[in-house]
């Protein structure tokens, strides 16, 4: 997996981060929080149209179209241009095997070396994903302001040629392909970050929740408040809880409720982590403090439409 690079661009939305618990700064929460959420409703989105329209995954349609190119690649290529372990790769391709979208061949000269190519039923595959895809963007570009638009563009370009490849079709930039690439890059670099410290995403976001929220009597606020099923967040309550960064005493209105809240050593751990996701967000396109503030602004809108179920 790549690693994080900490040449960053210095932004004062980083400084946010950092000096999160002075006063005037609570807001780096919300706009932390708004972000990461609107990143996870974008995958789940793309991620829903995929399986429904093709049965695809959104790393099987990135490891398709990367074989579009006249030149063959290898699994290890593919998992280089992801920057994924190869392991994973492997299964995605071996899926793709099976749906006959990719065909293997040995190379003459090395019979360990194995390429890739794309069959006729890959290709229709890519066609049908390309299809969801698009429409999937669309919807969501439409709920954007220009400036947000812009803004998604110039840092969905960035994150795509700089972290993997864009994608052009008869000489045009792909657009919806970048922003699919961007979504998981920028997933994949807060994994990372946040692995190296023992937790995973949700359960940065569900400190997020317990410190914007405060103390919840029910584990569904929580959930709700981050659009995800209470099931989705029981794997990060225990870890939370098994790491003394959450506290769940008995409710005192209902015994048979636990409460939720950050405990003092969860609260400093999610300060202390505040800029080490906010680096990892800002790896992936390097955005300067006006793009920062457009992003910060369309993950408000989008959370904002989702609180009113007036979804994009």
């Amino acid at each position: 997996m790549q690693a994080i690079v900490h040449d960053l661009p210095v932004t004062l939305y980083r400084q946010h981060a950092v000096d999160c618990t002075k006063p005037g700064n609570a807001f780096a929460f919300d706009f932390m929080s708004d972000y990461l959420t609107m990143m996870d409703i974008l995958a789940k989105s793309i991620t829903h149209e995929l399986g429904r329209s093709c049965q695809l995954t959104p790393l099987q349609y990135r490891i398709l179209w990367r074989l579009l190119g006249e030149r063959a690649l290898t699994a290890s290529e593919l998992a280089a241009n992801l920057h994924m372990r190869a392991s994973t790769i492997s299964v995605a391709v071996s899926k793709l095997v099976e749906r006959d979208a990719v065909a293997r061949s040995e190379d003459i000269t090395d019979m360990r070396t194995v390429f890739l190519h794309l069959t006729k039923t890959g290709h229709r595959l890519i066609q049908c994903a390309d299809e969801a895809v698009f429409a999937t963007m669309q919807q969501y570009w439409r709920s954007l302001t220009p400036e947000q638009f812009d803004a998604a563009s110039e840092s969905s370009i960035y994150a795509a040629e700089h972290h993997s490849q864009l994608r052009f079709d008869d000489g045009q930039l792909r657009l919806d392909t970048a922003l699919v690439d961007t979504v998981m890059i920028s997933r994949r670099l807060t994994s990372h970050a946040l692995q190296a410290h023992g937790l995973a995403t949700t359960d940065f976001r569900v400190m997020l929740a317990l410190r914007i929220m405060g103390r919840s009597d029910m584990t569904a606020n929580v959930a709700q408040f981050l659009f995800l099923n209470s099931s989705d967040i029981t794997s990060s309550l225990r870890n939370l809880d098994a790491r003394g960064y959450l506290d769940r005493s008995r409710s005192a209105a209902n015994r048979r409720i636990r409460s939720l809240m950050l405990t003092d050593a969860g609260d400093a751990e999610l300060v202390r982590l505040m800029p080490v996701v906010f680096d990892a967000l800002h790896e992936t396109c390097h955005s300067n403090d006006d793009l920062i503030r457009t992003h910060i602004s369309a993950a408000r809108d989008l959370v904002a439409r989702r609180r009113h179920r007036n979804d994009f």
